[in-house]
């Protein structure tokens, strides 16, 4: 038996800094640059670091990749909610509590 890579549902976006970055939205790219530019500023660069930065972004533009209309959604849901224009939802509890299980 052999490991097959896994699928990344049609989207081939290769793991390359440059790569990774030219596939998020416009919406993330700066949070990209900012968090790329902490990484470096440091005096010795923490690899491990550096891996799970690309790791999580690389994740992230796959992700933004399947479905850009959700991504975007997403973003503008999230905006709502952090400046009080829209409910957060449900809690958790509330939820549960309707399945009767319990945290």
């Amino acid at each position: 038996m052999t490991a097959q890579p896994h699928a990344t549902s049609g989207s081939a976006i290769e793991r390359p800094f440059t790569a990774v970055r030219a596939a998020l939205p416009a919406v993330n790219m700066a949070a990209f640059d900012a968090e790329l530019a902490q990484i470096a500023r440091a005096p010795v660069v923490d690899l491990t670091m550096l891996d799970d930065f690309l790791t999580g972004w690389w994740c992230i533009a796959i992700r933004a990749a399947q479905d850009s209309q959700d991504w975007q959604r997403m973003h503008a849901e999230a905006e709502q909610i952090q400046f009080g224009h829209r409910s957060t939802g449900v809690p958790l509890a509330e939820v549960l509590a309707r399945r009767g299980d319990q945290i």
